[in-house]
């Protein structure tokens, strides 16, 4: 393997102009800069990416916190943005939290000691004091503004739960129920359950709320979740929760002989590639992980190079898709 030193002696320069062209820095006239080019290519150089990027202050390497990969939201946000990342020359390192605040505190230290060069959360886990320390380019994925400094990326969930109430009541529920989250944080999406509590009691058809734990994605756990609300609301002919919750409530309801959607309207959140899996096809509330992945990554990527961002809240649109979980009204 060629080294920087037999570049430099083939180009008749310096190693330093080798290293300002390498590194595009400092001035080096468009003749050199073309020899020294010249036979990095004829002997196949292949620079040092270590040194470069200690040369840089960089690592190009991003963080990525998120609670579950196991789960078909974060799968699929974790895809979406590792693509994005690699568009712009980042390696992705992925950080599972689900439990464990430990992890996710060593991560916000590699930030502080310039191991990685900028932070993506969809953190569920730690104190949030630990983002108010922190000085470093960090995108929130649908957490709390976490503080000044951090943009947060999420959806329209109010105008998401209002949308789920509307499928349900149109379809003539009588008693439904939400799975909802046994959190007091202020997270967004805490205003998707609001919004359609809201818009189900207007109408005067009951609601049940069912609260798993946050951190809880297990499908083991999922299922006791399921057994359970359906020893506590036998009634219910009305669901709306997140997809994996919203699939294995219809394979229960279908294994104890309820028709879907004569006996059973469901309507399930984010919308991911696992809905794809089921029949009857689930109507859904989506999320457009692509957009809200392309948006956080175009934001860390600038903040990281020193640009100027607007570090408000960015809030993006979502939609009502129909399945067959759900009656279509005609117009």
């Amino acid at each position: 393997m060629s080294s920087i030193q037999e570049v430099a002696k083939r180009a008749g320069v310096g190693v330093g102009t080798v290293s300002r062209v390498i590194n595009d820095s400092g001035y080096v006239s468009d003749k050199t800069r073309k020899k020294v080019e010249d036979v990095i290519a004829e002997l196949n150089y292949k620079p040092n990416e270590l040194a470069r990027n200690l040369f840089r202050n960089r690592t190009n390497i991003v963080a990525v916190i998120t609670p579950a990969i196991g789960n078909p939201y974060y799968a699929t946000l974790c895809s979406e943005v590792e693509s994005r990342l690699r568009k712009y020359g980042y390696k992705t390192m992925l950080c599972n939290t689900t439990g464990e605040s430990t992890n996710e505190e060593a991560y916000l230290e590699m930030l502080e000691r310039n191991m990685v060069d900028g932070i993506i959360t969809g953190t569920h886990t730690l104190d949030y004091s630990s983002y108010k320390k922190i000085k470093g380019p960090i995108v929130g994925f649908d957490t709390p503004k976490l503080n000044d400094d951090i943009l947060v990326v999420t959806v329209n969930h109010e105008e998401g739960g209002k949308l789920a109430a509307k499928a349900l009541i149109e379809s003539g529920c009588k008693e439904v129920l939400q799975f909802t989250d046994a959190t007091t944080k202020n997270y967004p999406f805490i205003k998707r359950h609001t919004a359609f509590a809201k818009e189900i009691k207007k109408t005067g058809i009951i609601c049940r709320e069912y609260k798993p734990l946050m951190d809880r994605f297990d499908y083991e756990y999922i299922e006791e979740n399921i057994d359970d609300a359906f020893r506590l609301y036998p009634n219910v002919d009305g669901v709306f929760a997140t997809d994996t919750h919203a699939l294995l409530y219809m394979k229960k309801a279908l294994s104890l002989g309820k028709r879907v959607p004569q006996d059973l309207k469901i309507v399930a959140y984010d919308g991911t590639f696992v809905l794809n899996t089921a029949y009857p096809s689930l109507s859904a509330i989506v999320q457009p992980i692509d957009k809200l992945a392309k948006v956080a990554v175009d934001s860390l990527h600038a903040i990281i190079n020193g640009e100027r961002v607007d570090r408000n809240t960015k809030v993006l649109d979502i939609y009502f898709r129909q399945g067959m979980t759900t009656d279509k009204k005609e117009d």
